[in-house]
Parts: structure tokens; C-alpha cells; sequence
């Protein structure tokens, strides 16, 4: 591609890393320029062990992975700034903060692409549990109502090469779920929180003045569109673009919506 598009997967518990693990792979098998960031939030039992698992993974030329490993735990924004500091220290032209439950299909980041050159400013694909973020939009079966829930690669692979012939060049101008986000650098860079931070490192209200119970963890995509949206910015989803997610595996099921899975 001759650009570098950095993955910033955030990790929180041992028990979970085998999705950040297959997350990262299904990123670099396919993603020309990619560069892996994985920032984990205090894990308990972290080790030397697990670091070198993630640094070891397959890559191909012209592509990185680092880690990064917090001692304290502080919420996933702080991991989601975290990356996005390593991602423009590392000069990647595009950076996606997203979670660490995700699979990559073939040619994932064309139709995302093509739309922040052609004026977005954040944009998000379909998937088959994007979260509470316009489901009406960002849902897979909205496009694909035979979509079958599994994580096979080739299912997903058919399903995203449908997606990108049925929809190339078509943006849907909406917000965008937290669970993918993806932009220019230049742009997390103009559109800062302060000169510290990319997204505000603390959300303790939601827009209707209540307490947020998690003010470390959610409601931090919402804070950014919203102050992005002050300076005249514009969102989207993007069809042609098909994201897998297992959704709320670091969470709980309490979280889940959707077509959530689970790897067996």
C-alpha cells in the first residue's frame, strides 16, 4: 500500500489474550504497513513470557508490534492515548484505536480509507456486534440479512469481498462505535484533548447528566465525536468495510449485543 496503518489493541487479563493474539495476526495477514500496538492495562500475572508471545507473532516486511505494559490499571482510555502517542512516534499515517475482540477480513481498510481522503474525519465499519453506536447503520444484517454468526475466515472473507462489490464508495454519515474507530493521524493530532491526551482521559457524565459508573473505560468515543463535531467535522460507516467482533469478551457477558460469539 506504501502507507502505515497502526492497530492499537488494548489488553486486560490473561484469560483473554488469545483474542488480542488472533485479532493482531488477522491484522497483519492482512494489512500491508501495519503496525501492531498492543497496550496492556495492569494484567495480573503479566510476564517477560507474554510480551515476547506478542512481539513473536508473525510478521511480514514493513511491518511492527510493540507492547506496552502498564503497571497500575487506568481504563482503556489511557491505553487507547498510549497507542495513539506510540502510533505518531512510530509515523503511521493512520491509526485505529479499536478493542482487542476483533478479526480483520481481506482489504478491511479500502472503503475506510477512500473516506477520510474524501473528507471524513472518523469512520467506522460494519460488523456483525458493533455496539449501541447506530445499529441501524453499522450492523451487518442491515446489508447481508442471510449473514450467519461464526469466525470463520473464509465466511468472513466472502462476506467482506459481497460487502466491498455491493458498496464501494458508499459512506453513511453517523457516528461511530468505539469498538473500531479509525482516522487520519494528522487528524487525532488536530483534533487533540489537550496537549497530553487524544481523547478526554476522564468521562464521569453522559449528555443527559448522568453519572457514568465507568468514567475511565466508555463514553470516551462519544466525548471526541462531539468535540470534534464543534469544529465542523463529519463521521461515517462505511458497508463496503466488515469487521468481525466477539464483543464484550474483556467486559462480560452482560455486554454483549448483537450477534456476539465466543472462540471455542
Amino acid at each position: 500500500m506504501g502507507i502505515k496503518i497502526a492497530f492499537i489493541c488494548p489488553t486486560h487479563g490473561l484469560e483473554h489474550m488469545e483474542y488480542a493474539k488472533a485479532a493482531l495476526h488477522t491484522f497483519f495477514r492482512y494489512t500491508a504497513g501495519g503496525v501492531g500496538i498492543v497496550v496492556d492495562d495492569a494484567t495480573d500475572g503479566w510476564s517477560d513470557k507474554l510480551r515476547d508471545e506478542f512481539l513473536d507473532t508473525t510478521l511480514f516486511d514493513g511491518q511492527e508490534i510493540l507492547v506496552h505494559h502498564f503497571d497500575e490499571w487506568g481504563g482503556l482510555t489511557r491505553s487507547w492515548n498510549k497507542g495513539l502517542e506510540l502510533a505518531l512516534d512510530r509515523n503511521a499515517d493512520y491509526a485505529c484505536p479499536a478493542n482487542n475482540d476483533i478479526l480483520f477480513t481481506e482489504q478491511w481498510y479500502v472503503g475506510l480509507l477512500q473516506a477520510l481522503e474524501g473528507g471524513f474525519k472518523l469512520v467506522g465499519p460494519v460488523s456483525n456486534a458493533p455496539g449501541k453506536t447506530c445499529p441501524h447503520i453499522s450492523g451487518i444484517e442491515v446489508y447481508f440479512p442471510e449473514y450467519r454468526i461464526t469466525d470463520d475466515l473464509t465466511y468472513l472473507n466472502q462476506v467482506a469481498a459481497i460487502q466491498r462489490q455491493k458498496f464501494s464508495g458508499v459512506a453513511k454519515e453517523a457516528g461511530v462505535n468505539g469498538f473500531f474507530q479509525i482516522a487520519k493521524m494528522q487528524t487525532w493530532v488536530d483534533g487533540k484533548y489537550d496537549a497530553d491526551h487524544f481523547y478526554c482521559p476522564r468521562n464521569d457524565f453522559t449528555s443527559r447528566g448522568h453519572k457514568n459508573p465507568t468514567p475511565l473505560m466508555t463514553l470516551n468515543e462519544d466525548e471526541l465525536m462531539g468535540r470534534w463535531a464543534k469544529k465542523g467535522w463529519k463521521f461515517a460507516v462505511i458497508p463496503s468495510s466488515f469487521i468481525f467482533h466477539y464483543r464484550a469478551v474483556t467486559r462480560g457477558k452482560r455486554y454483549t449485543a448483537g450477534k456476539w460469539f465466543r472462540r471455542k
